[in-house]
């Protein structure tokens, strides 16, 4: 059954509105008609079954049939922070793929050694696109909640939020002693709410490596092997869920 992602102000009672894209997506990719059922997320964990009563090019309206709580969410709250690579095609394949194994959200920042930069109208593009990537994986993966994207800032606003978090850990090649299995391992309880720190192609200057310990981020390795960030932050996912939940 296709799903899709909605605002739950697009529910009214057993009713329910599909936005210009989606009816377009219905009508021209699935073929659909009145009739016909989908599945519809309202950003609250909760799927409903919906019958089609209408499908227009800007406009489908449904019924809810049924509803039903999902039970797909990991338990740790996980939030991804990059350094935006060179390619933007390396940022989405994060987004992607982390919406898909299970990220609760995503921070997009500059480091110092980023070599694309966001601002303006670029930024503006960039976040209708990749949020679009994160819808579409979270209805493909069937996610209860839709993960939360924002663009902004510089390393040291992500290094200063370290506190929010029950455990802040980055990736750092130049860490020699504590792998990501010690630092899991040395916490005196189950951590909640984790935020994972992943540099740019080029990693973290030694004055990001400083800082981030004194504002209380822990570093790890990742291994013996130099990853590149894109599949660093989607190790460094799997194996704290996996830690974590089993």
């Amino acid at each position: 059954m296709t799903r899709f992602f909605i605002d739950p102000n697009q529910i009214r009672g057993a009713d329910v509105d599909l936005d210009a894209d989606d009816a377009h997506h219905l009508r021209t990719v699935l073929k659909s008609k009145p009739g016909d059922v989908i599945a519809v997320l309202d950003g609250r964990g909760v799927e409903h079954t919906v019958a089609l009563t209408e499908v227009g090019k800007s406009h489908a309206r449904g019924r809810i049939t049924k509803s039903k709580p999902l039970d797909t969410e990991c338990r740790t709250r996980v939030t991804i922070a990059q350094a935006l690579p060179k390619m933007a095609d390396k940022m989405e394949q994060v987004l992607q793929r982390g919406t898909e194994a299970g990220a609760a959200a995503f921070w997009a920042y500059q480091s110092a050694r980023s070599l694309d930069h966001l601002t303006g109208e670029r930024q503006a593009k960039r976040m209708v696109r990749w949020n679009q990537i994160i819808k579409t994986a979270a209805e493909q993966s069937h996610r209860a909640l839709l993960p939360t994207l924002r663009i902004d800032g510089a390393f040291a606003d992500v290094a200063q939020n370290a506190g929010n978090f029950d455990l802040a850990l980055f990736a750092y090649e130049g860490e020699a002693k504590t792998t990501l299995r010690t630092a899991l391992e040395s916490q005196a309880k189950t951590p909640e709410n984790v935020l994972i720190v992943i540099g740019p192609e080029g990693g973290f200057t030694d004055h990001e490596a400083t800082a981030a310990r004194k504002s209380g981020l822990v570093s790890v390795s990742l291994g013996k092997r130099i990853l590149r960030t894109e599949t660093a932050a989607l190790v460094m996912l799997s194996q704290i869920i996996y830690a974590l939940e089993g």
